[in-house]
């Protein structure tokens, strides 16, 4: 997979490519609403954890990952506050289990 940087005006576009299976709310992307967007990925990535479906969880944290790295600051500001959704996802130990630790991500609660 080719990482191009994810911003503000191709955030959908990247997360549709990087993340097909995640179904945006409608009402959301006509307002084009980042943050409960990502966040809604964060639910999705937990729900598809308890399912089994690792082949989403991956596709959903990739995008996460590269927000991290190649994103610029609206991203990064998105990936931290979706990392607090999911890391109070009840399955975020099966999560961890498949995907080993968040070692680039900054834990929710501390200083970025």
């Amino acid at each position: 997979m080719t990482e191009t940087a994810i911003t503000r005006n191709n955030l959908l576009d990247s997360l549709r490519r990087m993340a097909p299976g995640f179904q945006i709310n409608r009402d959301l992307k006509e307002d084009s609403l980042g943050y409960p967007i990502v966040n809604d990925l964060a639910r999705y990535i937990c729900d598809q954890a308890g399912l089994d479906e690792f082949d989403k969880v991956r596709n959903g944290l990739e995008f996460l990952e590269v927000g991290l790295k190649l994103g610029d600051s609206y991203k990064h500001d998105l990936v931290h506050e979706s990392l607090e959704t999911l890391f109070s996802c009840e399955r975020i130990n099966v999560i961890k289990s498949q995907f080993g630790p968040f070692k680039s991500a900054p834990q929710p609660g501390r200083e970025r």
